[in-house]
C-alpha cells in the first residue's frame, strides 16, 4: 500500500497488481500454518492486511486484483497481466541466444 502510494506520487509509469487472499480467514490460516511467526507478529500482519485489503478497494489504487485461491490460476492471471496476453496464447519471447522463441503458456 505504501509502495503504491509512493510510486504513484513519484509519477513513475507503472502498473499495479494486488494479490488478494480468497478470504481474510484463509490469510490467517496461511500465516498460522507456516509456524514461523510469533502471535504478536501474526496479529501485526493481520492488522496491516486489513488496511491493505481496504485500500485495494479504492478506485484506481491498482490496475488489477488477483484472488490467490488457486496458485496456478493466480500465476496465469499475473503472467497474462504482465505480458498483456490471454492465458494459453503463444507469445514471442527472447531466447537466451538472442533469437526469438515461441512460448506457449
Amino acid at each position: 500500500m505504501q509502495g503504491v502510494k509512493q510510486v504513484k506520487q513519484a509519477g513513475v509509469d507503472a502498473r499495479f497488481v494486488f494479490i488478494e487472499p480468497p478470504t481474510f480467514e484463509a490469510l490467517e490460516l496461511r500465516l498460522r500454518g507456516r509456524g514461523t511467526e510469533s502471535e504478536e507478529s501474526i496479529q501485526k500482519r493481520l492488522r496491516q492486511a486489513k488496511l491493505e485489503l481496504e485500500y485495494s478497494k479504492t478506485g484506481g489504487a491498482h490496475d488489477t486484483i488477483i484472488v490467490n485461491d488457486d496458485k496456478e490460476e493466480a500465476y496465469r492471471e499475473l503472467e497474462a497481466f504482465i505480458f498483456g496476453k490471454e492465458a494459453g496464447m503463444t507469445q514471442e519471447q527472447p531466447a537466451k541466444d538472442g533469437q526469438l522463441a515461441r512460448e506457449c503458456v
